[in-house]
């Protein structure tokens, strides 16, 4: 068991709250489909948030309020975290009656948790769609008055009420989440449901809206959910932006990016983990998806600032959502009697590079002419790995104290040219010390004054 479920179901025990006390919704589905819990969500009658506070205390955790209108509090005792929340409603039953989809609509009795079992044998036989490992626990331990289970089984996302989905409509995009990230297909008239409202999405708050957009978009293989959303009207409300005559033109460009994101190793070998590790940092993979949706950098911005998403993720995005013509104008002008355009290039973006490589082999995928295209970014991956970065790292070979010294100058504009002239031929290979940055420096400066 979950080692802090296990600290509150002691907990509760002894301050007499275990009859009262559920587990609902994911985790109650993470148990069912043998998942690591981490996630975990309780739901019990009176004050929640001074249970919490009395919980934290007890174990020596920390206590975090999350939620005034549904009473909700957080415990963190070191990487685990539970949130207590007041149950909503005269009883469980009540409660489960508003949630979202009825995979989530399933509570275990806390006083009951002790004696979860697993008893999978009646699962073997069943045709799972995701052939994970299913776990079931007997009737009297899962509370399940809209057969979740069987959903769960068949693979299905189900509304429990189309009223529930009217009253907090950011609950059309969990809809789309959990399909997206269980691999699950939308009942038809819940898909009936999320088209008919869609245009409901915007009364959400933009932070929540956001929050659920990221969730599909870090998913691998999300291109079925992204189209799905647009079909159903939810995209094209969010993200009026885009125009309702691009969203056609758009999507292949967003599911090349995901192909190749999701296949690094196939497209980059040798550099695949370097990408991935820069991919890591979670804002950029959601970025980079989302700016191929706008034809434009300001488009992409203004959305971002909309939906009053990150400092960082607006920065990212911006150039991103301009980015699918830079290797294919740099390939061109690589043709060009222009050697030094690469070593520029790589030189301003370093390791930036990478999602404007994506977006490059994306783009020319379009094209078709992906295969010169993604033979050049090979070569550019190979240059900035083997020869561009290691120079990078040698640098700065001189520094304007060693100007001062060496040759008596006062602090100007000059300093600036004469330091970047010896960062560009550093980079090119033509000298690779201090001494023969500072024989280039009198060179420079003898022929200046010539």
């Amino acid at each position: 068991m979950h080692s802090l479920l296990e600290l509150f179901r002691n907990f509760a025990q002894r301050e007499d709250l275990a009859g009262t006390a559920f587990i609902v919704g994911g985790a109650v589905r993470d148990i069912i489909l043998g998942k690591e819990l981490r996630d975990i969500d309780i739901a019990l009658k009176g004050d929640a948030p001074g249970i919490a506070k009395r919980f934290a205390h007890d174990i020596n955790g920390s206590f975090v309020f999350l939620d005034s209108d549904f009473g909700t509090a957080r415990v963190v005792k070191g990487d685990q975290f539970m949130d207590l929340s007041v149950l909503r409603g005269d009883s469980i039953y009540t409660d489960l009656a508003g949630r979202d989809i009825t995979i989530n609509a399933m509570a275990i009795p806390l006083k009951s948790s002790n004696k979860l079992q697993v008893t999978s044998e009646e699962f073997k036989n069943k045709n799972f769609k995701n052939s994970l490992l299913v776990t079931r626990y007997s009737s009297l331990d899962v509370i399940d008055p809209f057969n979740g289970q069987n959903d769960l089984l068949d693979g299905i996302i189900r509304m429990v009420s189309e009223e529930n989905l009217i009253q907090d409509p950011l609950r059309l995009l969990r809809v789309y989440r959990f399909a997206a990230a269980l691999h699950f297909s939308i009942e038809k008239h819940t898909l009936g449901a999320a088209r008919k409202h869609a245009v409901r999405i915007n009364s959400a708050a933009v932070e929540r809206i956001a929050d659920e957009l990221r969730h599909i978009l870090r998913l691998n293989a999300s291109y079925d959910t992204i189209n799905g959303m647009v079909n159903a009207g939810l995209l094209p409300s969010i993200f009026p932006e885009v125009g309702k005559d691009a969203w056609e033109r758009v999507l292949p460009l967003y599911g090349k990016v995901e192909e190749i994101l999701d296949n690094l190793a196939v497209y980059f070998p040798g550099y695949s983990d370097d990408i991935s590790n820069y991919f890591h940092v979670d804002y950029r993979r959601v970025c980079l998806k989302l700016s191929t949706l706008f034809s434009n950098s300001e488009a992409a911005g203004n959305a971002a600032l909309r939906l009053k998403m990150s400092g960082k993720e607006v920065e990212f995005i911006y150039p991103a959502a301009s980015g699918s013509r830079r290797i294919p104008d740099l390939y061109d002008e690589s043709k060009s009697s222009d050697k030094k355009a690469p070593i520029a290039f790589l030189k301003k973006f370093q390791n930036d590079i990478y999602p404007l490589i994506i977006l490059g082999i994306a783009h020319a995928g379009l094209l078709s002419n992906e295969a010169e295209i993604l033979s050049f970014c090979r070569k550019l991956l190979s240059f900035y790995h083997e020869e561009i970065r290691p120079r990078m790292e040698m640098m700065p070979l001189i520094t304007g104290n060693d100007l001062i010294r060496e040759f008596h100058l006062t602090p100007s504009p000059l300093f600036k040219k004469i330091l970047t002239e010896i960062e560009d031929r550093t980079l090119a290979g033509e000298i690779s010390s201090g001494e023969e940055a500072l024989k280039a420096v009198r060179g420079m400066l003898k022929q200046g004054k010539e």
